[in-house]
């Protein structure tokens, strides 16, 4: 069986807790362990043997919110926190969506549950998941909290997945209506492109949206495209796959 890279931050607190945290429960045998001294956006993915990679790390947000995140990365635009200018990393989307699942089931706090859309680097030509604890320094400090991602990395990572994987497109930052869907039914997502990004996506950033996920549909945040429906109904049609608006999904 491949196994699956599992990499540390030594200059992150969140990251050197929650790796604490699996060492005391046991590292699994599907997994080689990673630390290196650079911080989350500029590890040196390139330097691990592995192709897949789950990245434990900080969240860090002005609002300061307690929260469980996963997402996968690239920039839509400009590289303003590492990775490459309009360029995305391989996503896992069943990996990163076991995490998810396996975060809101676990979760016996106050902390928001939620995937994040695609954004920051590094850049690497491997399949990166990052799973994060935040959003300040007194989580990141948090021994239970860096416990419960310990936990779901461990016990997670490799549940069976049959998902439909798909990508989603729209909305806000903590994309609230696909995490719900892929909470609620048989949805994993990769890649995801929020409404602050709308105006960098262009066919060229769809199919690299579609092929670094291998998704076989698309998934619209209708509420979510506000003045970009003509243009985001245009993009989808001309990639050729199925689309379908998450609102309807959670109602079926």
């Amino acid at each position: 069986m491949e196994k699956i890279a599992l990499v540390c931050s030594r200059t992150s607190i969140a990251s050197k807790n929650i790796a604490k945290k699996i060492k005391e429960i046991g590292i699994p045998d599907w997994t080689k362990f990673y630390e290196f001294d650079e911080d989350e956006i500029n590890l040196p993915l390139d330097k691990v043997e592995e192709e897949q990679i789950i990245v434990l790390s900080k969240h860090k947000s002005k609002a300061g919110t307690k929260s469980f995140t996963v997402h996968s990365l690239g920039n839509f635009d400009k590289a303003e926190y590492g990775g490459k200018e309009k360029t995305l990393i391989n996503s896992n989307a069943k990996i990163q969506t076991n995490l998810l699942r396996g975060l809101f089931e676990k979760n016996d706090s106050d902390h928001l549950v939620c995937y994040e859309v695609t954004h920051h680097g590094p850049y690497t030509g491997k399949k990166v998941t990052f799973i994060e604890l935040g959003s300040s320094e007194e989580e990141w400090k948090d021994e239970n909290a860096a416990e419960v991602i310990a936990n779901v990395v461990v016990e997670d990572t490799m549940r069976e997945n049959k998902d439909k994987i798909v990508i989603g497109i729209g909305g806000g930052h903590y994309a609230p209506d696909f995490t719900k869907l892929a909470i609620r039914k048989n949805y994993s997502f990769g890649h995801i492109c929020p409404l602050y990004a709308l105006g960098s996506l262009d066919i060229q950033m769809l199919n690299q949206m579609i092929t670094k996920t291998k998704a076989s549909e698309i998934v619209i945040d209708w509420k979510g495209l506000k003045t970009y429906k003509e243009k985001i109904i245009s993009l989808c049609e001309e990639s050729g796959l199925p689309f379908e608006r998450v609102q309807r999904l959670l109602k079926d």
